[in-house]
């Protein structure tokens, strides 16, 4: 598992890459070793995943009756939706590399969407900490994450234009893989499972 020190200099490859500078990619590892070692990207993602899990229970269970229990496996449940919302683009895209013709570029753009991953867990927390903290700001948290998605939308297209040589409808068609499978898959998933309050 990549240590912190490592974690943050891919991440300064990644500020690089956001600010339009092609050394960015000189702090990323790039090979195939440095590919698989991206998903551990999940694993520093933990702790905040572990705060909008929170954050959702409160939610489920003020919907609820007050019998409703919500325990461990409510979280598994939970865990499952975020994995395949993580998964499922990459999946995607290594489907429809080749009819795109984007596959020279598939590694580059996963590995540094992995790391990406890692910020923006971290900035997606904030508003549900911020209900769990003070659950009378729920409606700004809810305007805060709103604008945390806009803003990460924005960020995720910029990295991906980069990674695919500055290439603006292939960058748009990649940003739109890794933002609306996920979000209609895990709407479904959310039903399918239950995690919703009724």
């Amino acid at each position: 598992m990549p240590g912190l020190d490592e974690v943050l200099y891919y991440l300064t490859g990644i500020y690089l890459l956001l600010k339009q500078k092609q050394e960015g990619f000189g702090w990323l590892d790039l090979t195939m070793r440095g590919l698989a070692r991206s998903f551990w990207a999940v694993v520093w993602c933990l702790p905040a995943f572990a705060v909008i899990w929170a954050s959702w229970r409160l939610y489920y269970l003020a919907g609820m009756p007050a019998e409703t229990q919500a325990g461990v496996s409510f979280f598994v449940k939970l865990a499952v939706i975020d994995i395949v919302g993580w998964l499922l683009p990459l999946v995607l895209l290594a489907v429809l590399a080749r009819p795109l013709g984007y596959g020279k570029y598939l590694a580059t753009v996963v590995t540094a969407s992995n790391w990406l991953a890692v910020p923006f867990a971290y900035a997606a927390a904030v508003p549900f900490a911020l209900t769990l903290v003070l659950p009378a700001g729920a409606p700004f948290a809810g305007l805060l994450l709103y604008a945390v998605f806009g803003a990460s939308v924005m960020l995720q297209f910029r990295l991906v234009w980069m990674c695919v040589g500055k290439q603006t409808l292939l960058a748009a068609a990649i940003t739109t893989i890794f933002v609306l499978p996920p979000m209609i898959v895990g709407q479904e998933l959310q039903g399918l499972l239950g995690t919703l309050p009724a």
